[in-house]
């Protein structure tokens, strides 16, 4: 019965309406107060998300990275970078190679492949960014006292579909034993 009262008092109010006592300007006038509040609602979103996507960026790229830490172990085929296991001190055989784009960012990376805590002055943690659509995409953590617009290097590196390769994560650098 209580809905019935009030679906009727609608359908009175609609067949009742006059379009003398309807204002258009202030009703515009009102859509397009509107209209600018969500406006500036909207940019100040943006900057907000901005500024928090710099910060996490930038907190991810430095020793307090919420990322995990990673050790990639590949078969020495597959990877231009890397170490050998066996013998750490010798650099990657680069024979077969060919090279497109800057060199520099290249020899950048070439030696500094492996986890080093023992420089305090460039300790090399590597982390992973994310893995997508068959790839495994690594960056070295920047150092303590970067500057707020150093940006590290990225490493896409395909992931083998064979099972040859071994991916670790942590969420911290390991402890050096005493043995």
């Amino acid at each position: 019965m209580r809905n019935a009262g009030w679906l009727s008092q609608q359908i009175t109010s609609v067949t009742e309406f006059s379009s003398a006592q309807f204002n258009s300007i202030k009703f515009l006038r009102s859509l397009l107060d509107e209209i600018v509040i969500v406006f500036w609602v909207l940019i100040i979103l943006y900057w907000l998300a901005r500024w928090q996507g710099t910060v996490d960026a930038q907190r991810d790229a430095g020793p307090n990275s919420t990322l995990p830490v990673v050790t990639l172990v590949a078969p020495e085929n597959r990877l231009a970078l890397g170490r050998k296991l066996d013998n750490e001190f010798i650099d990657p055989s680069l024979k077969g190679y060919r090279i497109i784009g800057d060199r520099g960012l290249f020899n950048n990376i070439l030696g500094q492949e492996q986890t080093d805590l023992n420089n305090p002055e460039k300790p090399i943690i590597w982390r992973l960014l994310m893995e997508r659509a068959g790839w495994i995409y690594l960056f070295p953590a920047l150092p303590e006292k970067a500057q707020p617009d150093d940006r590290p290097p990225v490493l896409a590196i395909q992931e083998s579909t064979l099972g040859e390769q071994m991916l670790i994560l942590s969420p911290e650098v390991s402890k050096k034993r005493s043995r």
